[in-house]
């Protein structure tokens, strides 16, 4: 019995030796990372959009592959040889420099938990770029500690502000703020949760918060918005009728849902600054 033990296992290990006759080296060219711009105050902290999203590309090289993933996607080009003879070296496993290239097109939500946008990256470096898309108001949902809503149209026409993006700063205790991040719908209606406000101090009622709104007169409600060319908007204040400012004060509760308007208005008017 031990005799036919050993005689196996000699088989198993001469079965076992491989030859390697070729070595297919790919190496991706760069990665898109889908980031919720309004998970976090920094690009660092925010966190990825965790489902795979729809793109369709209007540029992007012929020879440029692509794999789909939750939170990212990968790009490569075909390699000029991709089958090396043999083992391959560590060199030659090694990620060489590549040119740089270009994609462009839009990106959606199919369960649209997040507004559509558009992008054009430049890709190569092998860094990583990052793509910041906005929860819609279906994606806000709930929030325990508080959101911040309301609906935006232009002074003048009344049309709605369609994709607008909103940033609020909170001051809090002593020097330390707060950023907050929303964007509108393509009807002007925005939901901002307030997600990281921490409770009130004892010695406060209320915490103090700034305003600002970017966007484009020219953007459409119907087509997937360019957030890339946004401006500064002067938005209309909530005490005075005309008053125009670049900010507008608002006093902000945590765990309330504080709804915004302008002056004997049910919305927020913003126009050109």
């Amino acid at each position: 019995m031990m005799a036919e033990a050993e005689s196996t296992v000699s088989e198993l290990a001469e079965a076992n030796k491989v030859r390697v006759l070729e070595s297919n080296v790919l190496h991706a060219s760069d990665v898109i990372y889908w980031l919720n711009g309004a998970s976090a105050e920094n690009e660092a902290a925010m966190q990825r959009v965790p489902y795979p999203l729809q793109v369709r590309f209007t540029e992007k090289p012929r020879n440029v592959n692509v794999l789909h993933g939750n939170g990212r996607m990968a790009l490569w080009r075909n390699p000029e040889q991709a089958i090396i003879a043999g083992r391959a070296t560590e060199a030659q496993r090694s990620r060489p420099s590549m040119p740089a290239f270009t994609v462009a097109g839009e990106v959606r939500d199919p369960f649209g938990r997040f507004n559509p946008g558009l992008f054009s990256v430049t890709l190569g470096a092998g860094n990583g770029v990052a793509v910041l898309l906005y929860p819609s108001l279906l994606g806000t949902g709930t929030v325990s500690a508080g959101v911040l809503q309301g609906s935006l149209q232009f002074a003048g026409s009344g049309l709605p502000v369609a994709w607008a993006l909103l940033e609020l700063q909170v001051a809090l205790t002593g020097s330390e703020t707060l950023i907050f991040r929303a964007q509108a719908d393509a009807h002007g209606d925005f939901r901002m949760a307030l997600r990281r406000l921490p409770p009130l101090p004892e010695s406060i009622t209320a915490y103090g918060g700034s305003l600002r709104v970017h966007a484009d007169v020219h953007t459409s409600s119907s087509a997937v918005p360019d957030i890339s060319g946004f401006v500064a908007m002067n938005l209309e204040s909530s005490t005075s009728a005309g008053d125009f400012q670049a900010e507008l004060n608002v006093e902000i509760h945590p765990g309330e849902s504080i709804r915004i308007g302008s002056f004997n208005k049910k919305h927020l008017s913003i126009q050109t600054a």
